[in-house]
């Protein structure tokens, strides 16, 4: 399911399918998770503090980077003032070709949010297409 999302994703942010958010538009974490089914698959900017960082260990990407290894994924939970949630980034088809996320470090997020239909609680997550850091 996880593979599927990510293509998903890819392809829409590398042919503009999915308009993107604008800077202004930026929204609290607890809004995305009151009201999951109004932001499921649309393009959100959320702010705040990334704990819990967790590297993906390399693999091969089906799709992504044409099966060849994807480096530098990792998930970790973003936390603001009201509430936290889960990130997801995708990494790269090179190695070392991003910065991977720090521990506490403040970031500005652009991502697609996805709820996992399958999941009972339907917790949605957000799939990261751009990683700002607002840490200097």
């Amino acid at each position: 399911m996880r593979h599927f999302l990510h293509s998903i994703l890819f392809l829409s942010i590398s042919f503009g399918l999915i308009p993107a958010a604008l800077a202004g538009d930026r929204l609290s974490v607890s809004k995305i998770l009151e009201h999951p089914s109004e932001y499921q698959a649309k393009v959100v900017i959320v702010e705040g503090t990334a704990i819990d960082i967790r590297a993906i260990p390399l693999h091969r990407g089906v799709n992504r980077c044409a099966g060849s290894p994807v480096y530098d994924a990792q998930t970790f939970t973003l936390q603001d003032e009201s509430g936290v949630i889960q990130i997801g980034s995708a990494g790269t088809c090179r190695p070392n070709a991003t910065k991977p996320v720090l521990e506490n470090e403040r970031l500005r997020i652009r991502g697609v949010v996805v709820a996992d239909q399958n999941d009972p609680k339907g917790i949605p997550v957000i799939y990261a297409d751009a990683i700002d850091r607002l840490t200097p």
